[in-house]
């Protein structure tokens, strides 16, 4: 359903360090949606629209297999 980052910056001495976070929305049969943090080389193989089986458990995200 979705896609979104969110960039977090920390300062130490003169240097200032940049991290990201990766996360995914998907919207099952049910009608819930869930949204789980994942890896940028995962991050970047989703397509919002993409349809297929999605594997979690609990709050983990597993995996996702496009039709």
């Amino acid at each position: 359903v979705a896609k979104r980052t969110n960039v977090s910056h920390h300062r130490h001495k003169h240097h200032t360090y940049h991290h990201t976070n990766y996360y995914v929305t998907f919207q099952v049969d049910s009608g819930d949606r869930m949204e789980f943090h994942v890896g940028s080389s995962e991050y970047g193989m989703l397509v919002e629209g993409d349809y297929g089986k999605l594997s979690f458990q609990g709050t983990r995200y597993l995996g996702f297999v496009r039709k």
